[in-house]
């Protein structure tokens, strides 16, 4: 009879353990937390790349998340290294966040102004948005705007993505991928026109019919000399102009088609194609990376390529984890790997890639 009694107290308190440890396991999984998705990621002294490395995490590493930046970017945890910054393009969230504070709020907050009923307008999505004084990053910061402020859009630069809008600190450009966009905007002037010779649309050599083609599906479009950003502008042609297509670039996104001045390439996302490409001839991918070649293997999740050895240079590209690339030189500091792909020539910081190749064919440079 004892030993019944003490065989039911053992199942009770068993059942009363797992309970509370259940609970635990539930709470841990509520609490605002990310993880790690990228090879090795920097855990930062505080919310932006300036600021010193307190140590790295690899990939998969569970963190606690005890607070925002203001433009909710950064995140700081808590690592064994003591409380750091960690940026949210390299994490995945997990748990409620709905607690979790702001450090703080952006000085020159502004506001929208009065928009008349029916005229095209952006609604701001993100939390915070830079208002700037020119359509791109490189301008400055006229103003912040928070979440949610409606603006009054007045132009459209000739890209696309930059939008100018009407603000309590006056007329600025804002990017529109954080924007959520609301009414007709066909009669909304569009400003800054390209600087190299633009044909009329209707100079352009005609399309044969059946002939597979692309219509170009933006305000203007470059047309290059071979398949990547970092060929040089041949011409640039309208919005609406339909190109010839001669053959396609072994990564699917940059066609060679036919112009006034002669055979070019432009990127595919930024047409409609039309007809049946099934006869285009593709160009055959030939990987001469391999061997004792000098070549660089990005190791974290996104890595920014730039226009010269610092990070004050400007951003040229930004490329996925395990992407493969030729190195053609190394900064005098040794920090700094030239590179060159798709995209033509650049920089990367080299404590993010692994080194592959003859270490000794690659040249000081710069």
């Amino acid at each position: 009879m004892r030993t019944t009694k003490k065989r039911i107290l053992l199942i009770i308190a068993l059942v009363v353990v797992a309970a509370a440890f259940q609970s635990v396991v539930l709470a841990q999984a509520a609490s605002p937390h990310v993880v790690v998705n990228a090879f090795r990621l920097n855990v930062r002294s505080g919310p932006g790349v300036g600021h010193d490395i307190i140590t790295v995490l690899a990939g998969g590493t569970v963190l606690p998340v005890t607070m925002l930046s203001y433009d909710r970017d950064w995140y700081e945890v808590v690592t064994e290294a003591g409380a750091g910054w960690v940026h949210r393009k390299y994490a995945v969230d997990r748990g409620d966040w709905s607690g979790v504070p702001w450090a703080g709020t952006p000085k020159n907050l502004g506001s929208g102004t009065a928009i008349p009923a029916g005229a095209p307008h952006l609604v701001v999505n993100t939390s915070y948005l830079n208002v700037r004084s020119g359509p791109g990053v490189g301008y400055d910061i006229l103003t912040v705007l928070p979440g949610g402020t409606n603006l009054l859009v007045t132009a459209i630069d000739r890209d696309g993505r930059w939008y100018q809008v009407e603000t309590s600190a006056g007329t600025g450009w804002l990017n529109s991928s954080y924007t959520a966009i609301r009414g007709n905007f066909t009669n909304i002037p569009r400003t800054g026109g390209p600087t190299t010779s633009m044909p009329a649309t209707s100079s352009q050599p005609p399309v044969p019919a059946g002939t597979p083609h692309l219509v170009v599906n933006t305000a203007f479009l470059n047309v290059r000399s071979g398949p990547g950003i970092g060929h040089n502008i041949i011409t640039t042609v309208r919005g609406g102009t339909e190109l010839a297509v001669l053959s396609i670039a072994a990564d699917g996104k940059w066609y060679e088609v036919n112009t006034v001045q002669g055979a070019g390439w432009v990127n595919s996302n930024y047409t409609v194609g039309r007809g049946d490409f099934s006869g285009v001839r593709r160009h055959v991918q030939v990987n001469p990376l391999s061997g004792d070649t000098p070549r660089a293997v990005i190791g974290t999740g996104r890595l920014n390529i730039r226009t010269g050895p610092g990070i004050g240079h400007s951003v040229i590209i930004d490329l996925p984890w395990r992407t493969t690339l030729a190195v053609k030189g190394v900064s005098a500091d040794r920090k700094w790997f030239l590179v060159e792909g798709s995209f033509g020539s650049g920089w990367l910081r080299n404590r993010y890639v692994v080194f592959r190749g003859d270490y000794s064919q690659v040249p000081v440079v710069g």
